[in-house]
């Protein structure tokens, strides 16, 4: 019997500036998958509920909300990918406290607060260099949603502005000079790439990829995560710290090359699934390899 995969799209509001980006990375996946004889169809977030996932062997899940996040949880059958907890564990919140609890030093430091919290003390990491105040739950879905503070009596703006957007909590991070760099993996270590966010303004401080591959890789183990994506910084003294780490990310300039990669994946997944070698999955998070 032909194999069977169900994409779903990103939520609009959780795509700022990336909604045509985020779409385009799950159809080309999905005719990567068409071309190795997998019957794939893609939905909106909003035709969950219409769905039987019994008819379904892996789910491509790029949704992110709380609502369609519980509606999966309830499926039983499907293979996702990513899974649904990794995908929760994405949330801010959840994903400082995993890379607490395995003491990755490749992350700033950090800490997290209630929004009525704020302004309260200053972090202790609070310097000239002022620190970052993030959403504590979902990725970005507006350009305010992480703003950058130099003086610690400032995060009261960030505050009014997150209170009149119900945003409940709150990761404040130390702000990290250095080149930005962003990364792409599958697996982990099934690919990897990565380039300067904005190569017009780094200074191309010397760092080592492998060490860059196995930090971002250390992060998604940690949080669950397959296909992913995110954000790093390369100090002066070419130390790699990780600040972000995301769920599909849309892949957008290696649209060609991930598309390649992450069918394969999903491809050997089912082959694998196809062995009885898997579980079945009902959003609970399989043990990554790396």
């Amino acid at each position: 019997m032909q194999p069977k995969c169900l994409g779903i799209f990103r939520e609009i509001t959780n795509s700022p500036n990336r909604e045509n980006d985020d779409a385009l990375i799950l159809k080309a996946v999905g005719e990567e998958l068409s071309k190795l004889g997998v019957e794939t169809h893609l939905i909106e977030p909003a035709n969950i509920p219409l769905i039987n996932p019994r008819q379904w062997n892996v789910v491509m899940a790029m949704c992110e909300n709380q609502e369609n996040i519980g509606r999966l949880l309830s499926w039983k059958g499907p293979l996702f990918v990513n899974s649904i907890e990794s995908i929760m564990n994405c949330y801010r919140s959840e994903m400082t406290d995993l890379i607490w609890k395995n003491s990755l030093s490749f992350y700033p430091p950090t800490e997290k607060r209630k929004i009525e919290e704020l302004p309260g003390r200053p972090p202790s990491f609070i310097n000239g260099r002022g620190c970052w105040i993030k959403r504590g739950d979902v990725h970005n879905t507006c350009s305010h949603d992480v703003q950058y503070v130099r003086r610690w009596k400032d995060s009261k703006m960030v505050k009014k502005d997150f209170i009149s957007r119900k945003i409940k909590s709150v990761i404040v991070q130390e702000h990290i000079p250095g080149d930005l760099v962003k990364f792409y993996g599958v697996g982990p270590k099934k690919w990897f790439d990565w380039f300067y966010h904005r190569p017009q303004e780094v200074s191309e401080f010397g760092f080592s990829v492998k060490g860059l591959e196995e930090a971002a890789a250390n992060v998604a183990t940690s949080v669950g995560l397959e296909i992913y994506g995110g954000d790093a910084i390369i100090t002066p003294e070419s130390k790699i710290y990780i600040i972000d780490i995301n769920s599909w990310p849309s892949f957008a300039r290696l649209r060609n090359t991930a598309k390649k990669h992450i069918s394969e994946y999903i491809y050997s997944l089912i082959a694998t699934q196809k062995k009885g070698r898997t579980n079945e999955n009902s959003g609970k998070k399989r043990k990554l390899k790396i």
